[in-house]
């Protein structure tokens, strides 16, 4: 008597549930979806949304004038000082009258850098250039990576909506077997109860992986600089699953990439403001030459100094110590970069390895066993030999296989654009050097 009453309660809130669920709007009555027909919109490749980024990014085109910027500032850096070009009259005025006894001298003097000077100017304005530019194929890097991970991100989402939409004509068609079943006696109208939430379930999955379909689409437009309009992508475009190379190929292309280049450049401007700082400890003369005119007798004269400063109160230790701190310091950072970078690669080249291996596991083992279980349950269903309880059972491994499989192809492609942003796969040999 206890189980009867217990499989009574049991009963009652199943049907509780499948009237709630049968008042959602007129979607749950939908007794099958149509599937998306993608050549309705353009098709928009991987290949041409990473060239419009590169075209349009707002971000790209800020680092761009950045490093525009500092080859200005290397050509200021090279500047010679401009002479000055002095004038100077004596004997006016006072106990003289006027100019006639003035003693007028024209000059012009110019300071002379000391070796050492201009050259490490020229040196660090060319450090600061090369770390511009690396910079600016950083940002070209991240903005690759970021619209690959975005492309492959929407092109998951779609591919959800579309094993969805089967998966809900899947338990529409398995809801109307049901209910023919219960029609003629052969299940209880439990089961058409369990059938109708599973389809309304669906439904409802359905309708929030659209949502999350606009949401990456929009995400991806973004990147790309706005104004795309509607596309649909391809998985098609997207590199097909291949083998990670050895780990060592990788590691040997981080000494080339544009992060290393830019701590290295870094070092180099280090090393030259220190030996800018020990050569401004020694002052530059200025050397001085004109002519005197004199006006009593209208004879001229030959007139030449030099003027040297002397380095009694500002020998420039303070400056010579700070840049000696200051390439400790960028040495230091140099090498804690390089051995964060080896250790992200390692990390990274560990994720790349598990996805592909997923993904092949799924392919070739999960994938396959899932189809022909539920194919067989399902005939089985159909022939009276299985409940509706192994036919959902074996659905619902299907799906959630198909599912699985579809997050392992992205977190493929996420891993792999990851390491090829690290190791600067897309950056061209010219750019690179």
């Amino acid at each position: 008597m206890t189980l009867k009453i217990r499989d009574a309660s049991r009963l009652v809130l199943v049907l509780l549930a499948s009237t709630a669920l049968q008042a959602v709007p007129a979607m749950a009555q939908e007794k099958s979806v149509a599937i998306e027909k993608p050549t309705a919109k353009a098709t928009l490749t991987l290949e041409q949304a990473i060239a419009t980024a590169l075209e349009k990014s707002p971000v790209l085109a800020a680092s761009f004038s950045r490093a525009s910027a500092s080859d200005a500032a290397r050509s200021q850096a090279g500047a010679l000082p401009n002479p000055e070009l002095s004038l100077e009259a004596e004997n006016i005025y006072g106990d003289y009258d006027g100019f006639e006894n003035a003693e007028v001298t024209y000059g012009i003097s110019q300071l002379v850098e000391l070796p050492g000077k201009r050259g490490n100017r020229i040196k660090i304005a060319d450090a600061e250039k090369e770390k511009s530019h690396f910079a600016h194929d950083a940002v070209q890097l991240d903005l690759i990576y970021g619209v690959t991970v975005a492309y492959a991100d929407l092109a998951a989402v779609q591919q959800d909506v579309h094993i969805l939409v089967e998966e809900h004509n899947l338990a529409s068609e398995v809801l109307e077997s049901v209910a023919a079943k219960v029609e003629a006696g052969r299940e209880p109208p439990i089961q058409k109860n369990k059938a109708e939430i599973e389809r309304t379930a669906s439904q409802i999955a359905l309708e929030r992986a659209r949502r999350a379909l606009n949401a990456k689409k929009q995400a991806l437009s973004a990147l790309m600089g706005g104004g795309v309009g509607d596309f649909v992508v391809t998985i098609g475009s997207l590199p097909i699953p291949g083998e990670p190379e050895p780990f060592e190929t990788y590691l040997a292309r981080l000494p080339q990439t544009p992060d290393v280049k830019s701590l290295e450049a870094e070092v180099v401007k280090a090393k030259s403001s220190l030996s800018l700082e020990k050569a401004n400890a020694i002052p530059d003369p200025t050397f001085d030459i004109g002519v005197r005119d004199f006006r009593e007798d209208d004879s001229r004269a030959l007139v030449a100094g030099i003027s040297i400063p002397i380095p009694v109160f500002n020998m420039n230790r303070a400056g010579i110590q700070r840049a000696t701190y200051d390439l400790n310091a960028v040495q230091s950072d140099h090498q804690g970069a390089q051995l964060s970078l080896e250790a992200s690669l390692t990390e990274i080249y560990g994720n790349f390895s598990s996805a592909y291996s997923e993904t092949v596991a799924l392919k070739n083992a999960v994938l396959p066993g899932a189809e022909e279980a539920f194919q067989f349950a399902r005939e089985g269903y159909e022939a009276g030999k299985f409940g509706y309880l192994d036919v959902l059972d074996a659905q619902r491994t299907l799906f959630d296989a198909r599912k699985q499989f579809n997050q392992s192809i992205l977190d493929y492609h996420r891993q792999r654009a990851a390491i090829e942003r690290i190791t600067a796969v897309h950056l061209k040999p010219q750019e690179n050097q």
